[in-house]
């Protein structure tokens, strides 16, 4: 949870707001106690779109959805107001994770729980559906994990079949990864069996950590969706068998909600002899009788069809069950709705925020008191209650400085890879963020002490959780710089988000960092998806091409993906033809592929993939003395390539988020001080990091006192902006996005077998 801001009012509708739960493009979403005392998620319009017909229908038709839900597992609507000056509903609370935090931080979820998480999602889409409605928005950030079974949300786009309101030809409507296929295409045609096939990916995802149709690109996640058969590998059986029949291309092969609940709960005591065929029935068959019945799992399987599990197994792993009791505990130390502040006539209105009303400071005392009053269980939380950081001070009057006799001391934090692959740039990025510190920290009537602290993962995603959760027990950390790859972000985003850590990432450039709803993430680099438009320019401005060969990786997955579909894309467009060819990550041999390559009259080789295979691929064209144009982007920008493909390397051409801080005339003085500290070179994403640190620090200088805080600093980052030495930094307030501006991708030839920086890399053709 956030803290309120001073926009925001302190009553609304009866109700007392504690903070925030999320926000979004059209309104905010508070948690609030109503006056009855119980806990609230509160949605409520912005007052700019109230005024718009179309948002006031579609709140209004949300909340008449939510009024015809009697599924237990649905957040149930307490009340709501969709006419009021600012349209608003409440929905019961629920204090547990988002599935999808929940398996980014412990893992997937173990047999049973899968069980009952698709059972109970398949019964509350039945009733959905046995309304007339559909979700079309089924994904693991709309289910949340309650101690007695998971909890459906969010119909803000749920409709009738037939209303097409909101989709027309080529619209796509949804989350893709988690979308079906006839809505990937926007073809309008989505029915009740879309969310059976949303809700087959949201099982696949939860049993292996990973979406069922990978990661990359938005175009290439709906490709694949459309095309390509679904990655079910780690998914227990017959789960998997289940799963697969959900995700059949052909709606009409798709099972029932209905059918999908029976089959799910047959499951619990006895496998049916064709899964498959159970699951394509209206109505799936009761299995044969076995001669030897289990008792005690047919009752099982009766008490899931009504909704009950043995009080003596939980469905949830340990870890999840105590997170979700450790934000229950934390409600409970939440502020009680004070009956002698409330004006009854303000029911149903929204009253200004006044001081009279909420002074900041008095009620953050309350609740730092209620927090340390509520006993060891609320005390022991740690990372359970990193949600709930915005009650700790983050609102009003307090910081999270360490109070020192000279002043307050406030920690950068650094997440990186200082002993593994990439440790040549966990240890640049050290460095560039020590630089920027030691010189703020050398200035004369400084506000504050800046102090860094550094974690190392190893570049091992497994490692990466603990690695962040160690910068979030630090409650002087306020910002962290990291992690140094895709896959260590990747692993620890969720818990730098439930903390409101603002993370601010440097190297790693995969998509789908910025799709995942972060509300803390900073992406102070250009994705992958737009390296491609650098190597167009120079393979059709410097190398005039006029055809391109794309060998696409598969040993560097989505990164290869992101690289070669919008390279291809964009050549598409231009038009300029290319040959596009998949290798496989088995094949070691590159001969087969340039042969194919020159038959289709490639005059130029871009690869897709990363160093060490890239050196293979490099050898074969010395060998066939290839005349043209070699290029790659950052993932071959790597001394190991060099050494591994030898005098092959010279000519290759790479475009990468990295300036040469040592030769770059505007990086002069950033290189002296670097010398002048660290007695050595600037290597790689140094001045990068630099630039980034120098970036939070200027930001944490403009906040006021009482607002150095986590959850204020990742407000004012994204709505801040930096001209950086290798690159201007600027986000985007929704996604924490980097608004690209043409600056920060450069350009490094091999040259005599070292990296020879060319300078900053053009992304349109000259003329």
């Amino acid at each position: 949870m956030e803290p309120l801001r001073t926009s925001d009012p302190s009553r609304l509708a009866g109700h007392r707001l504690l903070g925030r739960l999320g926000a979004g493009g059209m309104g905010v979403v508070y948690l609030a106690r109503s006056a009855g005392g119980s806990l609230v998620a509160l949605k409520v319009i912005q007052a700019e779109y109230a005024e718009d017909p179309g948002f006031r229908e579609r709140f209004r038709r949300e909340a008449e959805t939510a009024r015809r839900m009697t599924s237990p597992w649905m957040a149930s609507l307490i009340d709501a107001d969709p006419d009021a000056a600012q349209p608003w509903l409440a929905t019961a609370f629920v204090p547990g994770p988002s599935l999808g935090e929940a398996v980014a931080a412990h893992g997937p979820l173990p047999a049973r729980g899968l069980r009952v998480l698709g059972t109970r999602l398949a019964q509350a889409l039945g009733d959905l559906h046995g309304v007339g409605l559909v979700h079309r928005d089924v994904k693991p950030g709309n289910v949340l994990l309650a101690l007695d079974g998971p909890r459906l949300i969010d119909f803000g786009v749920a409709r009738d079949p037939q209303d097409t309101s909101l989709t027309s030809t080529g619209v796509v409507v949804g989350t893709p990864g988690f979308l079906p296929p006839e809505q990937a295409q926007g073809t309008g045609e989505l029915g009740a069996p879309g969310d059976i096939f949303s809700l087959g990916c949201v099982l696949a995802f939860a049993a292996t950590g990973r979406p069922p149709f990978g990661t990359g690109s938005l175009d290439a996640l709906l490709y694949r969706t459309v095309h390509d058969a679904p990655d079910l590998e780690g998914i227990p059986q017959p789960l998997a068998e289940v799963v697969r029949c959900c995700l059949e291309k052909d709606p009409q092969l798709r099972p029932t909600a209905e059918a999908l609940a029976e089959t799910l709960t047959v499951a619990a005591s006895e496998t049916p002899p064709d899964p498959r065929e159970a699951l394509r029935a209206v109505r799936p068959a009761t299995p044969p009788d076995t001669d030897t019945p289990d008792a005690d799992a047919d009752g099982e399987a009766e008490q899931a069809a009504n909704g009950q599990f043995p009080a003596d197994e939980a469905w949830l792993p340990e870890p999840l069950v105590r997170l979700i009791a450790e934000r229950s505990a934390a409600g409970l130390a939440l502020p009680a709705v004070d009956e002698t502040e409330v004006d009854p006539a303000s029911a149903g209105t929204a009253p200004p925020d006044t001081a009279a009303s909420q002074p900041p400071a008095r009620a953050v005392g309350r609740r730092r008191f209620l927090l340390l009053t509520a006993g060891a269980a609320v005390v022991a939380a740690g990372g359970g209650l990193a949600a709930w950081a915005g009650l700790d001070g983050d609102d009003g009057g307090e910081d999270d400085a360490t109070p020192t006799a000279t002043g307050p001391v406030y920690t950068l934090g650094l997440h990186a890879d200082l002993t593994g692959d990439q440790k040549a740039v966990g240890r640049a990025q050290e460095r560039g963020l020590r630089l920027a510190v030691h010189e703020f920290n050398s200035r004369a009537g400084k506000p504050f002490t800046l102090a860094v602290k550094t974690v190392d993962d190893g570049g091992d995603p497994t490692r990466a959780p603990k690695a962040a959760k160690e910068l979030v027990a630090d409650r002087s950390v306020l910002a962290v710089i990291g992690p140094t790859t895709d896959d260590t972000a990747l692993a620890s985003l969720a818990t730098y988000d439930a903390a409101s850590l603002p993370l601010i990432a440097v190297t790693p450039g995969a998509t789908v960092l910025q799709v995942m709803g972060s509300r803390s993430f900073l992406h102070a680099r250009v994705t992958d998806t737009l390296l491609p438009l650098y190597l167009d320019a120079y393979l059709r401005g410097t190398a005039k091409s006029r055809t391109v060969g794309i060998v696409d990786d598969r040993a560097a997955d989505a990164y290869a993906w992101e690289i070669s579909s919008t390279l291809a894309d964009v050549l598409r467009k231009v038009p300029l033809p290319a040959v596009p060819k998949v290798v496989s990550a088995l094949r070691t041999d590159f001969g087969p592929t340039l042969d194919a390559l020159l038959d289709g009259g490639a005059d130029s080789v871009v690869f897709a993939g990363f160093h060490d295979r890239a050196a293979l691929l490099a050898r074969e064209l010395h060998h066939r003395d290839f005349p043209g144009a070699r290029a790659a982007a950052q993932g071959v920008l790597d001394a190991r390539f060099l050494s591994a493909a030898g005098d092959a390397a010279d000519g290759w051409v790479i475009v990468a988020p990295a300036m040469d801080a040592t030769v770059a005339p505007e990086a002069k003085a950033f290189r002296a001080a670097h010398r002048g500290l660290f007695g050595a070179e600037p290597e790689r994403y140094a001045v990068e990091t630099y630039d980034v640190a120098q970036f939070a620090v200027k930001t944490l200088r403009s906040l006021s006192v009482g607002r150095r805080t986590r959850q204020a600093l990742a407000t004012a980052l994204r709505s801040g902006s930096h001209k950086g030495i290798a690159r201007n930094l600027a986000f985007s307030k929704e996604t924490g996005a980097l608004v690209a501006d043409g600056s920060g991708v450069h350009l490094w030839k091999v040259e005599r077998g070292r990296f020879a920086y060319q300078g900053p890399a053009p992304y349109q053709v000259a003329g």
